[in-house]
């Protein structure tokens, strides 16, 4: 929003003659005055997926399925099917593009396969679609939605 000078001024005096003063105004002054509702001690705020982090072994995780593919992977590398298992793997695409996949196995027979834990909201995200894409066509790699 613009304001010309003189706006400002009017704008400024309504203020101090409601008795606001923004910059002494605390957080939750400043929520209430606006109508904002603020997240309580040990709330947090909503994600945009809805989804929760979660942590196993020490490891964090931004949901709690990413969290569940991790468990399924390394049971398969306990069990010897896959040699290791790399969290967050980046791959430089052409164009700038910077695709990081949630996991990259390597099995036995040294094939790379990418794992990425995907609900059916983040499936349809057309960023995604496009990266998914060039990963196949430029890489050679297909991607494993889990």
């Amino acid at each position: 929003m613009r304001m010309s000078e003189e706006e400002y001024r009017a704008f400024m005096a309504r203020r101090q003659a409601k008795g606001q003063d923004v910059a002494a105004m605390s957080r939750e002054e400043h929520a209430a005055a606006h109508s904002i509702t603020l997240p309580q001690d040990g709330e947090t705020k909503r994600r945009k997926y809805g989804n929760q982090r979660a942590e196993i072994d020490g490891k964090k995780f931004d949901s709690k399925h990413e969290a569940a593919v991790y468990e399924a992977l390394m049971y398969r590398v306990w069990a010897g099917e896959l040699k290791t298992v790399v969290r967050q793997a980046a791959f430089d695409l052409p164009g700038g593009i910077r695709y990081v996949a949630d996991f990259l196995a390597i099995d036995q027979d040294n094939r790379v396969t990418v794992y990425d834990a995907k609900s059916e909201i983040t499936r349809k995200n057309r960023v995604y679609i496009n990266k998914k894409k060039q990963m196949r066509a430029c890489c050679g790699i297909e991607i494993v939605e889990v």
